[in-house]
């Protein structure tokens, strides 16, 4: 049936040399911004895929940026051209499946497989090892470069699963030699400001890192203005961009917790329950709920049972005040994963606890028993018992 293929993939050009006219054609509407996304036809026995269309022919969309990665590849590779060509894919593709296993084949078939070979750690999980001997060629510092870029990539627009990735790419790259990963780590990736991805004075001192998509916060002295400042930083990264999935390290004088049983008593955690004894503050709070809820992000340095949406401690603080942030609450209980994510549960029972099954209150249970796994035990007691 591959004989009756109408559409071209990237082994027909590696095997048919007339056919680079084509994908030259197709690379150089991409470069110029000419190219359009379009669907193939249909075709009894193959589903229909993303394409360029060229001279009548359809090009898949991994064909085409594969084919252009393997034409720039060798000693001289430009990672500068390498970069312009995958952001051209990647605004006019987004992050797709086309455009991500692309490049992760790209990292596996020219980074890590000449060089390491597969092992299994203590626990059965896979490893990669540097292969016994000298290396018969080493990789340009341009090839380094690139599948750095490539794992910030995975970081920006992957999340967590993204994150992962990075790290195993960030780890091969170390193990060849390269200090880049440590210099990442140090700085981020330099697409931030200075006075984005930094905020220090007498009172509070606020870092982060787009890279490894931490942000580190550290408050003097408890004060409006102190929290005040902090808010105000978080609200700036996320809206320059920051990754949406990213762990808070946080550290202040006193240490606060929403009263909510089962919570994990994290940095990020702490910050909102502190912030919120300020009510000039709540508008701000309302302002960075909003802005970081993102269905399927997370905190990333809360696991398994507390695994929670970046926003999750703001809304939960305000949420406990009554009535006044239902709305906020709301958009909450629908926007998160409820597959994954259960500390909303907790959240739900607390407030019940506190104001009943009022009519905001029913809302609140229903919008939760619709997104979770299991509702709390007890939540579940307290509605089957309600008059």
């Amino acid at each position: 049936m591959a004989n009756d293929r109408k559409y071209l993939i990237f082994e027909d050009v590696k095997n048919d040399s007339s056919l680079r006219n084509i994908f030259d054609e197709c690379v150089g509407d991409i470069l110029e911004d000419k190219a359009r996304l379009s669907k193939t036809r249909n075709q009894s026995g193959y589903p229909s895929y993303e394409c360029f269309r060229i001279q009548g022919r359809e090009i898949l969309v991994n064909a085409a940026f594969e084919y252009y990665l393997f034409k720039i590849g060798g000693a001289d590779f430009d990672y500068d051209i390498a970069v312009l060509f995958t952001e051209k894919m990647r605004k006019l593709c987004g992050w797709s499946w086309d455009v991500d296993v692309t490049l992760r084949y790209w990292v596996e078939r020219t980074v890590r497989n000449p060089f390491f070979e597969e092992i299994k750690n203590d626990e059965g999980y896979r490893e990669w090892k540097l292969k016994a001997g000298e290396p018969s060629w080493e990789l340009p510092e341009s090839y380094l470069r690139f599948a750095c870029y490539i794992a910030v990539c995975n970081v920006k627009y992957k999340g967590g699963d993204g994150q992962y990735q990075a790290g195993e790419i960030f780890k091969i790259v170390t193990a060849l030699g390269s200090k880049l990963p440590a210099d990442l780590k140090k700085n981020g990736s330099g697409d931030l400001p200075l006075g984005v991805r930094q905020y220090k004075n007498d009172i509070v001192t606020c870092t982060a890192n787009d890279v490894f998509a931490t942000i580190r916060i550290s408050v003097k002295e408890e004060s409006e203005e102190a929290y005040r400042q902090v808010l105000d930083f978080l609200y700036q990264l996320l809206s320059f961009g920051f990754p949406a999935s990213y762990s808070v390290k946080f550290s202040s004088p006193e240490k606060t917790w929403l009263p909510i049983k089962s919570l994990p008593k994290k940095g990020i955690h702490q910050l909102f329950a502190n912030a919120v004894k300020w009510p000039a503050l709540y508008p701000k709070i309302e302002e960075y709920a909003k802005l970081a809820m993102k269905e399927f992000e997370w905190y990333n340095d809360l696991e398994a049972e507390y695994c929670a949406m970046p926003g999750t401690f703001a809304v939960f603080a305000l949420g406990l005040l009554g009535e006044a942030y239902h709305p906020l609450v709301c958009d909450y209980l629908s926007t998160c994963d409820g597959e994954h994510q259960s500390v909303q549960g907790d959240f739900v029972l607390a407030y019940i606890e506190n104001y009943g099954f009022t009519e905001k209150g029913l809302e609140l249970y229903n919008l939760c028993d619709q997104n979770i796994q299991h509702l709390p035990k007890k939540l579940s007691t307290l509605y089957a018992k309600r008059k």
